[in-house]
Order: structure tokens, then C-alpha cells, then sequence
């Protein structure tokens, strides 16, 4: 039997072992804890770095979502509860459909979302390339992003599960932009994370998906221009 947890007190960076249950109580609320086969874990806090791409990632996809309406976006304060493994981890970004919601529940998600997203720091690499990866994909996770918050690298990996069931690795389009099938419509273009200081989602979300913008904020908006100045009014949204 495990020792019990002394939820007053939170030691991160290291395994604390403990119930599903306990852990929902022990977990602070304002960083990111993972549950793995009995045992909880509180991460440090990441870089000023990770902190802005993460920001930037959660800003352009939340403002998919709500132009959309096609799902909600959960960052660390949800747990995505893994049926296939006694886990409960801690995407750095999620994404459930609307036609999905009612697996979310009031402390976690049960099993995999639609969409995961990670962004490297330098104690998460291994994490996130090896254990996250295998675990999301056994799980049955549609598309899982990785994505680098580190200085001075670049990683971008876009998972797709396949017919059989594994991930297989995206490949971008000639203008080298990734896009998405769970969330039709939606690509990223990895350039925008090497810009400093990173561009303006707004703009960019304009460029993504202009007829829905249009349709959004009415039809009356002016001539929008993307992060580069480029007029994008009449361009159509792409789904690819």
C-alpha cells in the first residue's frame, strides 16, 4: 500500500506516492502535477521563454476556437486522465470538440482529448519526445504537437494518428505550414516561433481562417492584412 501523501506540503521535482484521489487535492493549483502509477509530481516552473510560446500557441488556438465554436482549449489546470495507463497528465494545451464534452469532468478529462499540445523546456524533452508520446498514442490522441520553448532550438513535431492506430509525422505543405484535420481549417506556420519577439495572434488568426473572421466581427470589416502586411480579405479559409 502506498504512503500516504502529506497534501500540505508540495516538494517539487520529486514523486510523491499517493492515491488518484489524494493527488487531485495535493496538486497546486497554479503550476503544472502529473499522476503516474501512484505517484504525483509537481513541475518547476518553465523558462521566460517556454512561457511565451506556450502563450502564443494558447492565444492563436483559443482564438480558433471561440471564432469557430468548435471546442474548448484547457491548459495545466486540467488533468487528461489515461485509461490505458494508471496516469493523469498535464498537456501544457488540450483541446476537447464540442461533441466530446462530456468527458470532461469537474477535476480531469477522461481519456484521450483531441488535441494535445506540448512545449519543450529543458527539463521536459525526454518527457514529452519519449514517455508523452507513447503513452498519448496508446491512448488513441487524434494529433499531438510538440513544440520547442527552449533558447536557441527549434523542434516542431506534428503527430498524426493513423489507420492503424500509431502517429505518423506531418509533413508541411510548399509554403511549409502544418495543418490540422481535428481542427479543420486551423495551420501553423513553425517561422512565426523563431520571430522575436513572436507575432501577434490576432493578426495571424486573421490570415488562418479569413471568410470566418469575416463572418465573425461582420461583414463590414475592413480589408484585413496578415502579420507581414499582406492584404487577406478575399483569401478563403483553406481546409487541408
Amino acid at each position: 500500500m502506498a504512503q500516504q501523501a502529506v497534501l500540505t506540503e508540495v516538494m517539487r521535482e520529486q514523486w510523491v506516492p499517493m492515491t488518484f484521489e489524494e493527488f487531485l487535492d495535493w496538486a497546486p493549483d497554479e503550476g503544472q502535477a502529473e499522476w503516474v502509477d501512484g505517484w504525483g509530481i509537481a513541475y518547476m516552473s518553465n523558462s521566460a521563454r517556454h512561457e511565451r510560446v506556450l502563450d502564443f500557441l494558447r492565444s492563436l488556438i483559443g482564438l480558433y476556437l471561440m471564432i469557430t465554436g468548435r471546442g474548448e482549449l484547457f491548459s495545466t489546470s486540467l488533468i487528461m486522465r489515461v485509461r490505458s495507463r494508471p496516469a493523469g497528465r498535464t498537456p501544457d494545451l488540450f483541446v476537447v470538440l464540442t461533441e466530446h464534452r462530456d468527458r470532461v469532468q469537474r477535476q480531469w478529462h477522461d481519456g484521450a482529448a483531441d488535441f494535445a499540445l506540448e512545449v519543450l523546456s529543458d527539463s521536459s524533452t525526454q518527457r514529452d519526445l519519449d514517455v508523452k508520446l507513447h503513452e498519448y498514442e496508446t491512448e488513441g490522441l487524434p494529433e499531438y504537437l510538440v513544440a520547442d520553448g527552449r533558447e536557441e532550438h527549434h523542434t516542431f513535431l506534428w503527430h498524426r494518428r493513423g489507420a492503424d492506430g500509431s502517429f505518423r509525422l506531418l509533413e508541411p505543405d510548399a509554403e511549409g505550414r502544418y495543418h490540422s484535420e481535428v481542427l479543420p481549417g486551423f495551420w501553423i506556420d513553425p517561422s512565426w516561433l523563431r520571430q522575436d519577439p513572436l507575432p501577434n495572434p490576432l493578426l495571424l488568426i486573421r490570415q488562418i481562417i479569413p471568410a470566418t473572421w469575416r463572418l465573425f466581427v461582420g461583414t463590414d470589416e475592413p480589408p484585413g492584412r496578415d502579420a507581414n502586411g499582406t492584404d487577406v480579405s478575399r483569401e478563403s479559409d483553406t481546409h487541408a
